[in-house]
């Protein structure tokens, strides 16, 4: 989604999004049942979130509590995930819907080596462009997009957006 202003190439070197210590597992991408069934036809392990409504991919961290890179991430060419699996916080990243005070906001990782906080503005006018009508019918479809505040994100605008299905 976001290709025109972060190249494939520079995520392919980092893969910092792809990777999970236990304090950012809160963060994992989640699945709809029918990509669960499927995932887990092929020997994944994917459980339920909280909410039991979606599902995510099961880290098994060792006694020392390293980070564990995401399953379908291969070292030498990225995401194994077919696209159809993909899910849409994935391809989001490192843009994120988070909530603050009751409100909602479109956030970018401020930590992203390609797309530092100096390129926000390439980021908003993305979201001027048609990016953050996206995220908000995204978001009305699977409330598991929808993460706290954390201040490791910087505020890019609020989005306003329906109230997610039930």
């Amino acid at each position: 989604m976001l290709k025109e202003i972060l190249s494939a190439s520079t995520c392919a070197k980092c893969r910092n999004c792809c990777v999970f210590l236990p304090q950012s597992a809160w963060e994992l991408p989640s699945f709809n049942m029918k990509s669960r069934d499927r995932l887990q036809a092929a020997a994944y392990d994917i459980i339920p979130t909280a909410d039991g409504k979606r599902f995510s991919v099961a880290l098994h961290y060792d006694a020392a509590g390293e980070a564990q890179p995401c399953p379908f991430l291969d070292a030498n060419s990225g995401c194994t995930l077919p696209l159809e699996e993909k899910p849409f916080a994935c391809s989001l990243w490192p843009v994120r819907v988070m909530q603050k005070e009751g409100k909602r906001y479109l956030t970018i990782y401020r930590g992203c080596a390609g797309l530092p906080e100096a390129q926000a503005d390439a980021v908003r006018s993305l979201l001027q462009k048609g990016l953050a009508a996206r995220i908000a019918e995204e978001l009305a479809a699977d409330p598991t997009l929808l993460l706290p505040y954390h201040e490791n994100y910087l505020i890019l605008q609020e989005i306003e957006c329906q109230e997610p299905d039930e």
